[in-house]
């Protein structure tokens, strides 16, 4: 199946930022006018315009299933992408010119710092799928990498002791450790782990979730993965259709459920599908080393 038959991304995150612009466009002069007066609902509104802003801009790289790391993400032309987005670009060209940023010496990077956290038992599995990557055998090495972010995080919260019950979706694990480390400190709204993906649902929670966050410059480090890291996760493990199967169409990137249940074919899982997992475990295991 070729990537011409992928399914059209979910364009909710993307209208949320093209009317987020438009507010912008719409405020700033007054905004710039007012600022002198230093009135604390107007720093409040543009606050919230900006964080808002940030967070559908990270929503948006996630919706296509990317989280790029920060040494990375300098030597990307990050605008061109949402532009990219926005007019419309398939996302099989948009993956192939984002994959075509990373080097092989990139990816064998971050399987190094990756490892450093890793058992012996999960070194040899990193180390299977980075040979398998170097291989082409991109099918089996993606199979290997979503089944290390699952471990990663069902590890995560054995180890943190997060709740009682035996979270069987890795979407919640995840979920479950953010909400004990970092919500009430950091955000008043409460992490979407339990949401059902159906109908945007945990799509929008998570969005509000980000919009609530309480400003902490100590909290800056772990900001910058946590976001990009969730969007491209919820991505990762949204809901799928069999019936597109049917209808000769994939999930528009790289899907967990596909994967487990073996739905792909072989040639269907691509090179820049392979980064975007590398890029998400790594992303998880710095945010998780923080902890």
């Amino acid at each position: 199946m070729s990537a011409k038959n992928k399914k059209p991304m979910s364009s909710l995150f993307l209208n949320y930022l093209i009317e987020s612009e438009s507010f912008i466009d719409t405020n700033a002069d007054k905004w710039i006018q007012d600022f002198s007066l230093k009135d604390v609902n107007l720093i409040s509104e543009m606050s919230k315009a900006a964080n808002a802003h940030i967070v559908f801009i990270e929503a948006c790289w996630g919706e296509i299933g990317w989280c790029l790391p920060k040494w990375k993400k300098r030597g990307i032309k990050l605008g061109n992408v949402l532009a990219d987005l926005k007019n419309n670009v398939p996302i099989s060209i948009i993956d192939d010119e984002l994959s075509d940023c990373f080097e092989e010496r990139d990816i064998e990077s971050l399987t190094i710092l990756i490892s450093n956290h890793f058992s012996d038992s999960e070194k040899a599995k990193l180390d299977l799928s980075f040979n398998l990557y170097l291989k082409h055998e991109y099918f089996a090495c993606a199979v290997l990498l979503a089944g290390l972010i699952d471990s990663t995080s069902i590890n995560q919260v054995l180890k943190s002791n997060v709740g009682e019950e035996n979270a069987a979706q890795c979407w919640k694990c995840y979920g479950k450790v953010i909400q004990d480390y970092f919500c009430g400190k950091y955000f008043s709204g409460k992490f979407p782990y339990d949401e059902h993906s159906k109908d945007n649902k945990r799509g929008k929670a998570t969005i509000e979730f980000f919009k609530s966050i309480k400003h902490d410059s100590c909290f800056d480090d772990k900001k910058d993965i946590l976001i990009s890291l969730s969007f491209a996760l919820l991505k990762f493990f949204e809901d799928s259709s069999w019936k597109d199967k049917k209808d000769g169409m994939i999930p528009s990137s790289v899907n967990r459920h596909w994967l487990a249940h073996n739905m792909y074919d072989y040639d269907d899982i691509t090179r820049a599908d392979c980064i975007k997992l590398f890029c998400m475990l790594y992303q998880m295991i710095e945010l998780y080393s923080m902890l």
